[in-house]
């Protein structure tokens, strides 16, 4: 890690991030910006208490707790864009994914997730959201790609997944497949996101709320309780 990159980790966790990973991206043609090589992802941990309410389903908490998260991502992203700038570099902010994506084929043309494992941030899981060691999936992301010249890490090619099938056997849809992901996988190999993204919409509708979110696969997967339960023993 050279020193501007370990200064930009100081400036995004000193803003409150839980964790932060580079990549390099140049060889993803889809990407926006094809002029920024580096992708700066900034991972923030969801309130563990929160997630452990929302095994049967989304609740209210969970909502407000998602869009606290986006604000604060926001915030954070724009310190490091910021940080960036201010240096003659250039950046740009790519925020936490709401509602912006293609509604036939519910994709983005650059899913955070993509730089998150190039960044050896996690990997893929069974329910296809990137899973960490320290949060499971108990977080949520931004992207900054930027053309400062920083160090990327060491890309996660492989699942941890293994042959837990918690959050295969907690989807009330059976949207997982139950397969494993590996370098190179499509996310139809991993799941029927139509069938989730139904789901989500239908709690959306029956609670009144703008986010079709769901978060049952998370709160079942057993990288998410270690950290439930190691922030419960804190």
């Amino acid at each position: 890690m050279n020193g501007l990159t370990a200064e930009l980790e100081r400036v995004i966790l000193s803003f409150g991030g839980s964790k932060c990973g580079i990549s390099d991206v140049r060889d993803i043609p889809e990407r926006p910006s094809p002029e920024l090589p580096f992708a700066v992802t900034v991972a923030l941990a969801l309130t563990p208490e929160i997630i452990a309410g929302i095994g049967k389903g989304p609740t209210r908490e969970y909502h407000d707790e998602y869009e606290r998260a986006n604000r604060k991502l926001a915030e954070i992203g724009k310190a490091a864009l910021s940080f960036l700038e201010e240096r003659g570099f250039r950046a740009e902010l790519l925020g936490p994914t709401t509602e912006s994506f293609d509604r036939e084929t519910l994709s983005v043309p650059f899913p955070h997730k993509t730089a998150a494992i190039r960044a050896g941030i996690g990997w893929i899981g069974k329910s296809d959201l990137l899973v960490t060691k320290e949060f499971g999936s108990a977080f949520r992301m931004c992207t900054i790609l930027t053309d400062a010249p920083v160090s990327a890490g060491e890309p996660v090619t492989e699942s941890s997944c293994g042959s837990c099938t918690c959050c295969v056997d907690a989807c009330p849809v059976g949207a997982p497949t139950g397969r494993e992901w590996r370098r190179g996988s499509s996310r139809e190999d991993l799941v029927d996101i139509f069938a989730c993204y139904r789901r989500a919409k239908e709690f959306a509708r029956d609670s009144g709320w703008n986010h079709s979110i769901c978060g049952i696969c998370i709160e079942a997967c057993p990288w998410t309780k270690k950290y439930i339960k190691s922030r419960s023993e804190s």
